[in-house]
């Protein structure tokens, strides 16, 4: 779909803000919300919860420990290109940039979502929201982008093994930064 003609140009540029715009609406959402749950608990408690979320979700990822994440097994519809060439990619955007309406294909935005909700200011929240909607938008069109022939997806599948370690790693350093960081006072 975002391969056609259609999709070239500015509506490309319409999918990614929407991607973006859904990733930062739902980070403001997990702030919101992770008030009211952040406030009765220790910093030391809420930090636990993510690194458990995050350990969880590494067994998971490596075949260790099974268990279904809670997603939307649906894509989104095509109704959502009706709205014509620029206001359909970027609400198809929108809703894929949320991470509630699509798969989701790592157990990781779980965890940024947990860490968002028991840790995050609002900056660092908007952040990290805007940062899923760029990853998104930067998969999407490089996978596009790769070749006519899905290239891409063979790519992965030939070395999704050392790419899952790396994403892990590239993700739990920084978090790992972050927490040390903010445990110093």
């Amino acid at each position: 779909m975002l391969s056609s003609p259609v999709w070239r140009g500015t509506p490309t540029l319409a999918f990614c803000a929407g991607l973006v715009c859904g990733g930062a609406l739902t980070a403001l959402v997990l702030v919101v919300a992770g008030s009211l749950l952040r406030a009765p608990l220790p910093d030391a408690v809420r930090w636990g919860v993510v690194a458990a979320t995050l350990v969880a979700v590494l067994l998971r990822e490596t075949g260790v420990w099974s268990f279904r994440l809670p997603e939307n097994r649906r894509l989104v519809p095509d109704t959502v290109f009706r709205l014509g060439r620029h206001l359909g990619p970027l609400q198809f955007g929108f809703e894929m940039g949320t991470g509630v309406r699509t798969y989701l294909p790592s157990g990781l935005p779980y965890v940024a979502a947990v860490a968002v909700a028991l840790t995050a200011p609002l900056p660092a929240a908007l952040a990290a929201g805007a940062g899923f909607g760029l990853g998104r938008a930067l998969m999407t069109t490089a996978n596009v982008r790769y070749d006519p022939d899905g290239g891409w997806d063979g790519e992965w599948l030939a070395h999704h093994r050392l790419l899952r370690w790396l994403t892990f790693a590239a993700f739990a350093v920084p978090l790992g930064a972050v927490s040390l960081l903010s445990a110093t006072p």
